[in-house]
């Protein structure tokens, strides 16, 4: 009779404190928002450059020819890929918002949770929830950015239709509707930034 073969026992390891998981969490969407901040940065400044070279030298680009209805194009890729870094900043802040009211409810504290964390940033840069006069800012920024970018193709448009006579239609159309789906997905993802309800259960708790 052969012996039984010895079994390896494993040591099993106690799993992590509930608080440490949350708050590496926490740490983890706080610098991820601070990157995607910083992208952001990044790819405005890049369209901006990009949009100030091409009018600088707007009595030049008729040597391009038809190819200048193809210049706004860039600038609407930029505008959709804001789209994406607006819903993926909702994500990280309503899930930073989250977190951050069960980490104050697990330790004892005293402080008014309204003006500390993210509730405080939040509370006071939000479309939603800040002052007017801040509303208004963020409105000049973001309808800004969406002014430039339809003044930009009609001028270059109007620019590349000596070129291509009543072609110009079609880039015309073609860009008319992907702003038009930019514009409602930038809706959509406004309205994901409204944290009325994560804001205000932490403001009176």
């Amino acid at each position: 009779m052969k012996p039984l073969p010895l079994i390896a026992v494993q040591e099993i390891k106690p799993l992590p404190d509930r608080l440490q998981v949350l708050s590496t969490i926490y740490q983890a969407d706080r610098a991820d928002r601070a990157t995607t901040f910083n992208v952001s940065l990044a790819t405005m400044a890049a369209a901006v450059t990009y949009l100030v070279g091409t009018v600088a030298f707007y009595d030049k680009l008729d040597l391009l020819g038809w190819v200048i209805s193809l210049l706004p194009f860039p600038l609407i890729c930029v505008a959709a890929f804001h789209t994406m870094l607006v819903n993926l900043a909702a994500v990280r802040a309503r899930s930073i918002l989250h977190l951050e009211r069960h980490l104050l409810d697990s330790v004892d504290t005293s402080l008014e949770r309204a003006v500390v964390g993210a509730t405080a940033t939040e509370s006071h840069t939000n479309i939603h929830t800040a002052a007017a006069y801040q509303r208004v800012a963020i409105l000049i920024a973001y309808g800004g950015v969406g002014v430039v970018h339809v003044g930009y193709a009609v001028l270059m448009l109007w620019k590349a239709a000596r070129h291509l006579s009543g072609w110009v239609a079609v880039p015309a159309v073609v860009y008319a509707a992907l702003l038009a789906l930019i514009g409602i997905a930038w809706k959509e993802g406004l309205a994901r930034l409204d944290f009325r309800d994560e804001v205000g259960d932490r403001a009176t708790a």
